[in-house]
This record gives C-alpha cells, sequence and structure tokens, in this order.
C-alpha cells in the first residue's frame, strides 16, 4: 500500500510539473501550429528486428511479418494489448472482451481454449515470463504497451519458430523505447467515458558520451466501460533503462529495469434469455445467437455486469479449510519485477556475440466472478421437472442427514440478503423469479522465471554468396505455483445486483434450521487446484542467412532443439479428487437458524499430493527465401516474393501437465499420459510491393497441426471374460480387464492475407492502410475412439471434422485517414469486420458476424502539442465473442431458453493530450 500511495503521489507531482511547463507555452502562443501528425507515408526501408538475426529491410523478410508503430499506436488509442494485435492480419482478439488484460487471442485458426498458447508475447526480444499459457495469468499481465513502447512486430511461422521458445503459431515482441544522443521527453493525458484518467510519461537523453537513460510509465483509474459502482481499473508499471555504447560502436550494454502493480477488471458472460419459440442447435441446423432475438435478463450486453459492490466479497475456503475473503475489486492484479541485461560485442573478421538475460520475480492474483447459465428461483427450490431427480433445495432439507433440523418447514423461500435482519422472514423482500448463477473464483499464483539466450555469430563473405551464421544456446528456469478456489453463489440480474439467500419457513414466515445458503453462496468450494511446480527447458539452435545475386536473393535456413524437464506436485479436483468438508464454526450450534448449509458444502482440494517428473523434446526446422523481382536502388520501390516451408512444434504447457493432470489407469493405478508435444507443418508463400505510394502483401498459408494425444475414457474390455463369464455381461463381473483408446485432433487450415497501405500523391492528404483475411480452419480426430459403454456395446466417435470454436473465416479492417493541409488536423476511422464463427466445437451455436467502427479526429496544436478524441465502436455494434449454446435442459419455468455469453464491449470515448519536448 505503501509503495502504491508513492508511485501516486510521484506521477501526479511530475504531471503537476509538465502542466506548469506546457500551460504558460500555450498562453503566450510560442509555438506556431503545423500539419497534423498523421500515419507515417509508406517506407521502402523499414526494417524489422523480430523473427531476424540481423536488421533486415521488412520487404526483404523471408516470413509473414506486420509492424505497428508509434504513430500507428497513437491513433489506434487501444486500451488494451489484444486491441492492438486486432491490427496484425491472422490474429484473432476477440475484441478485446475480458477487458484491458486476460485476453484470448487465436492465430491462423490454431485451436486453443484461450489465452496465448501459440502466440508469446516478449519485450525486446525475450519472454516476460517462459511459459505463454499460464492459468491465473495470461501473458498479457505483463505486456502493457505505454508512452515507452516505440514498436510491435510480429511474425508468423518460419524462423520464428526457430528463435523463439513456443511460438509455434506467431510471435509478438514489443520493443522499449531507449535514450538518445538529445534530452527529449513526453508526457500523455487520458480522459475517459468510464471516469478514466491515465498519465503516461517519458524522458531520456544522454547522461555522459557513452551512457544514455530512458525512464517512463504510466498510471491509470478508471471505473471500466462495464462500470460496476467502484473504481475497476488502478494502478500502472514504471521502467527504465540504462545503455552503454564504446567510442568504437563495438560494444553495446542495455541495462533495463520494470515494475508492475496493477489491477484491472475481468469482465466475463452475460446471462439472456431465447424466446421458447426457438431450437436448441444442431450440427445440421445450428443456433444463431443473435442479438436481435436473444434477450437480456436486465443487464445491456453493452455496458452491463453481474458485478457490483455487494457482489464483489465472499467468503471462501482454501485448502486446509480456513476461511478467506475473495474481493472481486482486486480483479487481475499482477505485481511483478523484471530485469534485464543485453550485452552486444562486435569483433573483429565478421565475429559478433550477443548475450540477453532477464530475471522475472513476483505473483499474479486473479479475483473474479464466472456465470453459468441463469437458474429460475422456482426450480431452485422444487426441482427442474425437466431433469429426473431433481427435487430441489425443497427435497435436499427433508433428505438425510438434514431432514430432523426442518421438520416444522413448510417452504423454501428466497430473499433479498440485505432484507433480511433476523429470523423473522416476513419483512424480509422475496428474490424475482430468475437469478443469476455465480461463480466466485479465486486463484493466486506465484511465478519466477530466469532466461537467457546466448548468441555468436560469424559472417563469411564468399564472393559469390554471404553468410550470416547464428549459434544459440537458449535457456530458461521458471516456476509456478498455484491456488485456486471456485464457488457458487445467487443474486439479481441488473445493474448493482444484490445477493439472495434461501431459507425455509414455517407457517409463521419465521426461519426454520440452518440457512441454505449463506451470504448468497451455497457452496463456498465447488473445486479447486493447488499446485507447485519447477520447470527447466533448453534450447539450441543454428540460423543461416545466406544472400546471393547482388542481394536480390535472401535464404534463412535453421534448425531448433528444445528439452523441457517439469517437476510438480498437485492436489486438485481432478485427481486425485476433492474431499467434501463440513466446516461448521465452533461456535455455531450444528442444525440451529445460525448455521448454514452452506458450511456442509465445502470441497477442497486435499487430496494426496501426486508428484510428477517429466522430459519433453521437440525439433524443429525452417527454409525460407525471399527474390527481388525488382528496386533496391534509391527512389525506387521494391517488388519481392517469398515462400517459406517449416515444422514447429510446442512443449507442453500447464495446462496439460498441472490443469488436465495425468489421467489415471483405472484399473492398475498407474499414471498414463498421451504424448503432449504439438507438431505442425506450415507453408507460405507470396509477394510484396513498397514505394512511396504503396505497400501491398498478399499471401497465402497452409497449416498442418497435429495437437498432442488425448487418452479416451477407460472401458472394461467386452472382449474378454472372467471365471467364463463375459465382460460384456451386466452387471460386469468384477477385474474385468480395460482398454483405452488414444486418438489426436488435427487441424488443418488454408488462408489468404492481404495487407495494404495507399497514400496517393494526387490526394496528399488521404491514407488507407488495413487487411484482408480469408481462412478455413477444419479440426478432425485422426481416429475413430471408444468413449462409452451403452447396452453392453461400445459407442464410438467416428473420424468426423468441425470448425474450431469463436474462429471466424473472415477478418476485414479498413482504416483511412485524412490530414487537411490548411489547418492542422488529421480526422480517421476503422471498420473491423469479425465474421461469423461458431461458439464451440460442437458445431451447434453461432455467434454472429459484426462491423465495429471505430473513429477520431487528432489536432496537432504545435509541432510538441496533440489533443486527441478517440471512440471506440462508434456504432455500438453487438455481438458475442465466448459462451455456449441453448438446450432443452437450460430453461425457464415460462419456456425460455438461457444460456451466457461474452458481449462486446459497448461505446466508449477518450480525450488524449499528447506533449513532447
Amino acid at each position: 500500500m505503501k509503495r502504491h500511495l508513492i508511485g501516486t503521489v510521484s506521477v501526479l507531482a511530475v504531471s503537476t510539473l509538465l502542466a506548469a511547463t506546457v500551460l504558460p507555452t500555450l498562453a503566450y502562443g510560442q509555438e506556431t501550429s503545423q500539419p497534423a501528425a498523421a500515419p507515417a507515408e509508406a517506407d521502402t526501408t523499414e526494417v524489422i528486428v523480430t523473427g531476424v538475426t540481423m536488421k533486415t529491410k521488412k520487404v526483404q523478410s523471408t516470413i509473414s511479418t506486420s509492424t505497428i508503430t508509434e504513430k500507428d499506436m497513437q491513433i489506434l488509442a487501444a486500451s488494451g494489448t489484444a486491441q492492438l494485435l486486432a491490427n496484425i492480419p491472422g490474429f484473432l482478439p476477440e475484441g478485446g472482451t475480458a477487458g484491458e488484460t486476460h485476453n484470448n487471442v487465436q492465430v491462423r485458426g490454431l485451436p486453443q481454449a484461450g489465452g496465448y498458447r501459440y502466440v508469446p508475447n516478449l519485450i525486446d526480444g525475450l519472454p516476460a515470463y517462459e511459459e505463454p499459457e499460464a492459468p491465473f495469468m495470461n501473458n498479457d499481465v505483463f505486456i502493457k504497451p505505454d508512452i515507452m513502447t516505440v514498436r510491435v512486430e510480429a511474425v508468423k511461422g518460419g524462423p520464428g519458430g526457430i528463435l523463439y521458445s513456443n511460438a509455434l503459431g506467431a510471435a509478438v515482441n514489443y520493443i522499449t523505447r531507449t535514450g538518445t544522443d538529445e534530452f527529449e521527453g513526453g508526457y500523455k493525458l487520458e480522459l475517459g467515458s468510464d471516469d478514466r484518467v491515465r498519465n503516461d510519461l517519458f524522458v531520456s537523453g544522454p547522461l555522459t558520451k557513452n551512457l544514455t537513460f530512458a525512464v517512463g510509465g504510466f498510471y491509470r483509474t478508471s471505473n471500466g466501460v462495464r462500470d460496476p459502482g467502484f473504481t475497476a481499473n488502478a494502478g500502472g508499471q514504471i521502467r527504465g533503462n540504462l545503455k552503454y555504447t564504446s567510442d568504437d560502436g563495438s560494444l553495446t550494454v542495455l541495462l533495463m529495469g520494470q515494475h508492475i502493480d496493477d489491477r484491472t477488471a475481468f469482465y466475463q458472460n452475460v446471462p439472456y434469455a431465447v424466446p421458447a419459440t426457438a431450437t436448441p442447435g444442431t450440427t445440421a441446423a445450428p443456433f444463431t445467437v443473435d442479438t436481435d432475438l436473444i434477450q437480456n435478463l436486465g443487464l445491456d450486453f453493452g455496458t452491463g455486469t453481474p458485478v457490483s459492490n455487494q457482489t464483489s466479497f465472499y467468503q471462501l475456503y482454501d485448502a486446509s479449510g480456513k476461511q478467506f475473503t475473495l474481493d472481486i475489486k482486486d480483479g487481475i492484479h499482477p505485481k511483478f519485477d523484471i530485469f534485464t541485461a543485453e550485452v552486444e560485442k562486435v569483433f573483429g573478421n565478421g565475429w559478433k556475440f550477443n548475450a540477453n538475460i532477464r530475471s522475472t520475480e513476483g505473483s499474479n492474483g486473479f479475483s473474479a466472478m464466472f456465470q453459468d447459465p441463469p437458474v429460475d428461483t422456482s426450480y431452485l427450490i422444487n426441482g427442474n421437472p425437466r431433469n429426473s431427480g431433481d427435487t430441489g433445495f425443497n427435497g435436499l432439507i427433508h433428505s438425510a442427514p438434514y431432514a430432523p433440523w426442518y421438520q416444522n418447514a413448510v417452504a423454501v423461500k428466497a430473499y433479498y440478503t440485505d432484507s433480511v435482519t433476523g429470523t423473522d422472514l416476513t419483512t424480509a423482500k422475496a428474490a424475482p423469479a430468475y437469478l443469476a448463477n455465480n461463480v466466485p473464483v479465486r486463484g493466486f499464483v506465484e511465478a519466477t522465471t530466469l532466461v537467457s539466450d546466448l548468441r555468436l555469430a560469424k559472417n563469411l563473405d564468399l564472393g559469390w554468396s554471404s553468410h550470416d551464421l547464428t549459434f544459440g544456446v537458449y535457456n530458461s528456469h521458471y516456476t509456478y505455483d498455484v491456488f485456486s478456489v471456485f464457488a457458487r453463489a445467487y443474486s439479481t440480474i441488473e445493474d448493482s445486483s444484490r445477493k439472495v439467500d434461501f431459507y425455509a419457513v414455517d407457517a409463521n414466515g419465521q426461519q426454520v434450521g440452518p440457512s441454505i445458503t449463506k451470504d448468497s453462496i451455497v457452496s463456498p468450494a465447488l473445486f479447486g487446484l493447488g499446485a507447485t511446480s519447477s520447470e527447466q527447458t533448453k534450447a539450441l539452435y543454428f540460423l543461416d542467412h545466406l544472400t546471393l545475386l547482388d542481394d536480390r536473393l535472401n535464404i534463412d535456413a535453421g534448425v531448433r532443439w528444445q528439452e523441457l524437464v517439469i517437476n510438480r506436485v498437485t492436489t486438485n479436483s481432478f485427481n486425485p479428487g476433492n474431499t467434501s468438508a463440513n466446516v461448521t464454526p465452533n461456535n455455531v450450534t450444528v442444525g440451529s437458524t445460525n448455521d448454514s448449509l452452506a458450511y456442509k458444502n465445502v470441497a477442497i482440494p486435499n487430496g494426496a499430493p501426486q508428484y510428477d517428473h517429466q522430459k519433453y523434446q521437440g525439433t524443429g526446422w525452417s527454409l525460407g527465401a525471399n527474390y527481388r523481382l525488382s528496386g533496391g536502388k534509391s527512389g525506387e520501390g521494391d517488388t519481392a516474393i517469398y515462400a517459406t516451408i517449416a515444422k514447429s512444434f510446442r512443449l507442453p504447457g500447464f495446462e496439460d501437465y498441472i490443469f488436465g493432470g495425468p489421467a489415471t489407469n483405472a484399473s492398475t493405478g498407474a499414471v498414463a499420459q498421451g504424448n503432449l508435444v504439438e507438431h505442425i507443418m506450415q507453408y507460405e508463400g507470396g509477394i510484396r510491393f513498397a514505394n512511396n505510394q504503396f505497400a501491398i502483401s498478399l499471401s497465402g498459408f497452409y497449416i498442418d497441426f497435429e495437437a498432442k494425444e488425448i487418452l479416451g475414457s477407460t472401458l472394461v474390455d467386452l472382449s474378454a471374460s472372467v471365471g467364463g463369464t463375459p465382460c460384456s455381461t451386466v452387471p460386469t463381473p468384477a477385474n474385468c480387464p480395460v482398454v483405452r483408446d488414444s486418438y489426436h485432433n488435427k487441424l488443418e487450415n488454408k488462408g489468404v492475407e492481404f495487407e495494404y497501405y495507399y497514400h496517393p500523391d494526387y490526394l496528399p492528404g488521404l491514407k488507407i492502410q488495413g487487411s484482408i483475411v480469408l481462412q478455413d480452419p477444419k479440426i478432425s480426430n485422426d481416429v475413430a475412439y471408444r468413449d462409452g459403454i451403452i447396452n453392453g456395446s461400445y459407442h464410438t466417435v467416428a473420424v468426423g471434422s468441425y470448425v474450431p470454436q469463436r474462429q471466424p473465416k473472415t477478418v476485414v479492417n479498413f482504416r483511412p485517414s485524412y490530414t487537411f493541409t490548411s489547418i492542422p488536423l488529421t480526422i480517421y476511422g476503422q471498420a473491423y469486420y469479425y465474421g461469423e464463427r461458431f461458439a464451440g466445437n460442437d458445431d451447434t451455436a453461432i455467434y454472429p458476424a459484426y462491423t465495429q467502427v471505430n473513429a477520431g479526429a487528432l489536432w496537432s496544436v504545435t509541432d510538441r502539442l496533440d489533443l486527441q478524441l478517440h471512440i471506440d465502436n462508434l456504432n455500438d455494434a453487438s455481438s458475442f465473442t465466448e459462451g455456449g449454446s441453448i438446450n432443452a435442459n437450460t430453461t425457464m419455468s415460462d419456456g425460455r431458453y438461457v444460456g451466457v455469453a461474452r458481449p462486446l464491449i459497448g461505446r466508449s470515448w477518450k480525450v488524449v493530450t499528447s506533449y513532447r519536448f
């Protein structure tokens, strides 16, 4: 708290000082208005540093490369990493609907449940944390673009999988500002529609002839677009660096430090209803979750949230059975310290050595509320007639061992929690007919990474060809210690939602026996996870950048070998399982009105610790070429064609060997795991052209991806017999042998990516840029497998294909801007089309396509001062990005179907003041 307060005071003090400097300048008009800042012209000499071992002109790269410049970031005015990455062709970030962090980013159809599994985020070429898919700690908690971020580069396939760990799909590199020989600085103030106030600041310059510095960061507060009634986002980061360059330029040393202490809201699904006339979806006739058809149940899809002041606090239980407070106001809360050292030494005779080392240490808190489909209050009380055997809370209180406590009960009723003042419930307010089915969640991760990337490079000039050879050694030791608990609670579905509790009452409206829920919670711990793990990964890689034909032909050939060793201990609900515990406090009389059935329904992850030590390996290679058809001389445009073929791999992540857990053979008790290493073959080719007016890239790709091996259910061997009795007999005789099938999910995807920039000479102020992505991903199981036994026969899942969940086939990004020549003003817009996609992997529900329009204006008051107005989702587009389908078992008593889905964030605005000095 003290450090947080000091940071706040420091930022405010600096902001005040800058304001005192800027305002007199404005008042006396000492600056002259200049033409408005606008996106830079197409640059035929633009170079990249990601996915390559030496600076390379983008047009001559052998891989798919996209860049977002500092000026682009100003115009886009993204509120989070996912919104920014939406502007990279092939990236599918689902609109940033989770908030500023903890979003899902998919790439080129690769199937994943969420997170950044195949898209590691790098800061200056190194990961902030080794594993990009860490439950309760998405990779983007480390990535917070601010005024210190000068450029973003993304590479897909090719050498990216050779140079970077886990980059099976793509790698994104955020490049940090460093000092120059001139003193400079910048300050940016954002004020937004969600009570948003954000301050960004940097200063940089020389300290000595050989030493420069840069320091900066941001601090932000806001209620969030989905305003819960409290400050949902608060915090920021500070980072800085020192750069030493020797007199002859042969030695460069860069030292960097970064501290993150930020808190952001995590937005989840919103409940909805569908008219009873609708038909649940099937593969043949999917149900479309259309916003024109579905009905909100009290929360606006664009701005509503089930979280409020009242529903942000819960009393849950940890693995030791100790009660703790879940404070959802704490949201996603990373607190990390990151230190980096980069050394480059250029020797004689073409030799060069690079050593990059990074240490990351800290924690990430995850406090949120998930949503299951809403529930009918009457069904909770009396049971859902569609579900055989469901007798509701009424049946529960009249069953063993609770029945003796409720002999005088005549009914179960639901009341607003804040209206109950004692055991006399006659004055309590009855709860509404429909309730939010809340799943409060607390996760906490402690994590460390120590990573090093050492490279030795040699340039060989053979006259007819030039080789830049790079030998690399990569090593990363990282830890992941996690604790989590999921609970169940009920509340109203409305803004400023209220908790709801259930009680048994007698004929006079008096409470009988223990409350059924406690502070709205029916189960303070449904399930959870405890895990401690330590991982070590090391890699050797080699890359040859070959130049031929007077620099017209570039060839990149490389290979990577990597090994992962894991040591982990888990105690979780999947395997070996939870223990149902009674946590009734000692000062509460069991069965009294001070007691609660919620105390009897606590599933604590306290099974016997399960240890595992495993080793995994993978080998990949890449071969690519770029041939310049024309250009290469000063003042000429460049035209080049390129092609790449690459085989890459993805070693197992936490979702595979911690959360997924190893399967246990029911017959022998032995741990059984399939092959968890994933493989991909990628083929890509295209053409690029760039001059002062145009920058065009057209590429086609084909992906053949094999996911990890999946073990099917452990089933009785129906062909066997025991003591002469066939195992197909019902009931099954004891000690029958078992069988278990295994299979892989495979994905094939073919697609086209078109990226363009146009700045015509005949209309100098006009600039048009954007991209079009077309793809056709299909997943299939490679073999048929048995998943159950019905009436003495196996049920077999045949080989079939489906479209991976939440993957559109078409994405269009259109970004025009116009800079007036007579006044220093740029107006700009963006139309972002996201095609329809299936909600889940069963292809039974479709989320409709949508087009989101963003727009703004940038006024250059002086050559140092910019004022900007930016509006996100100007047209208030509505759609959903994740959730589920409707089915016959999720209905209300009035016949309507219900479900949950995460909607697009509604319209918002921000005003930005930027000053450079």
